[in-house]
C-alpha cells in the first residue's frame, strides 16, 4: 500500500458474451457484453477523527474511444442515487461499495460526484466528547486518470482499484488540528487475481440476511450454497446486495448448516474473491436476528449498532453501569430514520450477554465482559433503542438509549508509533510490542500488541524489521486486562489495553 493511502475501492466487472439483435432487414451493429462492476472499499483510521462521512452521488468511467460516460452510480441510474460512506468506519477493511453492469471495452477516467455530510472529532473536555467541525469539500467532481486505462474483457472477471488517500484529504491547521476541510485525493490501477486469495480478502463484510439458498448457484463446484447478503444499510434505496457462497470448509458460527440460516440476522463474513468474481466466506458468524421492518412506536424490537466505545460510567465500587456509543453504522438503519454519526446510550442494566467476534484472533482466550470495557474499542451493540431527543448547539444530539441483549467485541484498527519490541520469538512472527496510540480516543496510554504465526506483516518482513517511531496500524482484537497477568510470557501491567493482531501494518 502506498505510504498514506487510507482508502481503497476495488471494481470488478465480470463479463458473460455479446448482446445482439435479429429479425431486422437492416444490418446491426453488436451491442458489447455487460459486466457486473462490484465496488469494494478499503479505510485505515487517521488520528482523532472519528467521524468522516461522504456521499458518493455520482460514479461514471470515460471510453478510450470516445462517447457518452457509462453511468455507475447517480445519473439516471434510479435504483443507485447515492452511497454514503463513513471512511473512518472501514479502518483498513474491505467491504462492497455497489454492483453494477458495464459495457465490455477500455476506460481511461473514472468520473466522482461527491457531497461531504460531517467531520468530527473525539474532544474528551465537551460533554459528550465529540465535536463537529465545520466541514466542506474542495472540490465536489474530481476524476482519476486510468492510465494504463481499466479494460473490461468478455467472461472474465476484472477488477480496478480506486485508493481514497484520507491522511491527505482531510486538511490540518499549522498546530496538527483538522480543519474540517476535505480535498479528494484519490488514485487508480487495475489489479489481477493470484494465488488462493483470488483478488483479495474481504475480512469484515457486515450486513443482515435477505434470502437463503441451501443448493450451489454458481459455476464453481466448491461453493455448497449461498445466501443474500445485504450491505450498507444507510444507503438511500440503492444499497447493495451481494451473493456470499459458501464452501464444506466455511467456518461457521451461530448456526449449523445454511437451512438453519435465518433471513434477517446481523452477520460478519470473511471471504475470499476468487478469480471468477464469486465471493467465497471462510468465516461466517450470525450474532443476532434483526427486525428491518418500520414500527409505529418510537422502540423496535431489535437492531445493531456499530461503532467505538467514547465513555464509560461506573458505579461507586468501579462497576460499569453504561457506556456512550458513537454509532457510524446500524444494520438495518433506513426504516426508523436513526441518526448515525451521533451518540447513543448504552444501559448495562438488561444483564447482555457479551461476546467476541470470531472473525478475530483470540488464541490467548482473553476474556470480555463488563470489566473489559474500555474506551476506543468497537463493538456491536444488539438491542431495542429509544430515539434521541432534540440537539443542543453544536454538538451531537443527547443520547438515544438502547436496552442491549448482546454486546460483540470486534475486530478493528489501531493507529500508533512503535514504542518497544518486548519479544521476537524465531520465526519473526511470535512475539510482543508495545504500540502508542495517536489518536485521543485511546487516551495516550501504551497498548501491547500480541502477535503469532499467523499475523500478517505489511511493509515489513516480521518484528525484527519494524524500527523506533515507525508508524503502524494494527488490525486485532483489543482487550482491556484490568488486572496484572502474563499472556504468552509477556508481563501486561494492569489496567492495560491488550491487542491480539491479525495484522500489523507499517504506514510509508
Amino acid at each position: 500500500m502506498p505510504k498514506r493511502t487510507l482508502a481503497k475501492i476495488f471494481a470488478m466487472a465480470l463479463v458473460a458474451g455479446f448482446l445482439t439483435s435479429c429479425g431486422s432487414s437492416k444490418p446491426t451493429t453488436p451491442v458489447p457484453a455487460q459486466g457486473s462492476l462490484i465496488t469494494f472499499v478499503e479505510d485505515a483510521p487517521i488520528c482523532d477523527a472519528i467521524s468522516s462521512t461522504v456521499t458518493i452521488t455520482g460514479l461514471s468511467l470515460t471510453p478510450v474511444a470516445g462517447g457518452s460516460n457509462v453511468g455507475y452510480i447517480g445519473s439516471t441510474v434510479s435504483f443507485a442515487p447515492s452511497i454514503r460512506l463513513n471512511l473512518q468506519q472501514l479502518r483498513d477493511f474491505t467491504t462492497i461499495l455497489y454492483v453494477f453492469s458495464v459495457p465490455e471495452g477500455s476506460y481511461k477516467q473514472a468520473n466522482f460526484a461527491l457531497q461531504l455530510a460531517q467531520v468530527a472529532t473525539y474532544e474528551p473536555s465537551l460533554n459528550p466528547p465529540i465535536k463537529f467541525l465545520t466541514s466542506a469539500l474542495t472540490e465536489t467532481r474530481p476524476t482519476v486518470t486510468l492510465n494504463p486505462p481499466l479494460v473490461i474483457t468478455a467472461g472474465q472477471a476484472n477488477v480496478l482499484r480506486l485508493d481514497f488517500d484520507v491522511l491527505r484529504m482531510l486538511q490540518a491547521n499549522s498546530t496538527g488540528q483538522l480543519t474540517g476541510s476535505v480535498s479528494p485525493v484519490i488514485s487508480a490501477a487495475q489489479l489481477t487475481a493470484s494465488g488462493a486469495n483470488g483478488f483479495g480478502e474481504l475480512d469484515d463484510l457486515s450486513g443482515f440476511v435477505r434470502t437463503v439458498s441451501p443448493a450451489n448457484t454458481t459455476s464453481n463446484p466448491i461453493y455448497t450454497g449461498s445466501f443474500l447478503m445485504q450491505l450498507l444499510s444507510p444507503s438511500t434505496s440503492g444499497a447493495p446486495a451481494v451473493s456470499v457462497n459458501l464452501t464444506a470448509d466455511t467456518n461457521k458460527v451461530g448456526f449449523v448448516d445454511l437451512p438453519h440460516l435465518v433471513t434477517n440476522s446481523y452477520v460478519e463474513v470473511d471471504a475470499t474473491v476468487d478469480s471468477q468474481g464469486n465471493l467465497g466466506a471462510k468465516t461466517v458468524e450470525i450474532q443476532a436476528v434483526e427486525n428491518p421492518y418500520p414500527r409505529t412506536s418510537s422502540i423496535t424490537p431489535s437492531t445493531a449498532f456499530i461503532g467505538p466505545i467514547v465513555s464509560i460510567t461506573t458505579d461507586q465500587v468501579g462497576n460499569p453501569t453504561q457506556f456512550d456509543l458513537w454509532v457510524r453504522d446500524a444494520e438495518p438503519q433506513d426504516f426508523f430514520n436513526i441518526t448515525l454519526d451521533s451518540i447513543f446510550q448504552v444501559n448495562l442494566s438488561s444483564n447482555p450477554t457479551f461476546q467476541v467476534s470470531a472473525l478475530g484472533p483470540n488464541s490467548a482466550n482473553l476474556a470480555f465482559g463488563p470489566t473489559n470495557l474500555a474506551v476506543g474499542q468497537e463493538v456491536v451493540v444488539h438491542g431495542a433503542y429509544t430515539k434521541p431527543v432534540a440537539t443542543t448547539g453544536s454538538n451531537p444530539k443527547l443520547p438515544g438509549t438502547i436496552a442491549p441483549t448482546a454486546i460483540f467485541l470486534k475486530l478493528q484498527s489501531l493507529q500508533g508509533t512503535l514504542g518497544s519490541v518486548v519479544q521476537i520469538g524465531s520465526d519473526d512472527l511470535t512475539g510482543a510490542f508495545v504500540l502508542n496510540p495517536c489518536c485521543t480516543l485511546l487516551q495516550g496510554a501504551p497498548i501491547y500488541v500480541l502477535t503469532s504465526n499467523q499475523t500478517t506483516f505489511v511493509n515489513v518482513t516480521g518484528l525484527g524489521g519494524l524500527t523506533p517511531q515507525d508508524s503502524l496500524l494494527v488490525k486485532g482484537m483489543p482487550f482491556f486486562e484490568p488486572q496484572a497477568s502474563t499472556i504468552n510470557g509477556v508481563s501486561i501491567p494492569a489496567g492495560t489495553l491488550v491487542v491480539q493482531a491479525k495484522q500489523v501494518h507499517r504506514l510509508q
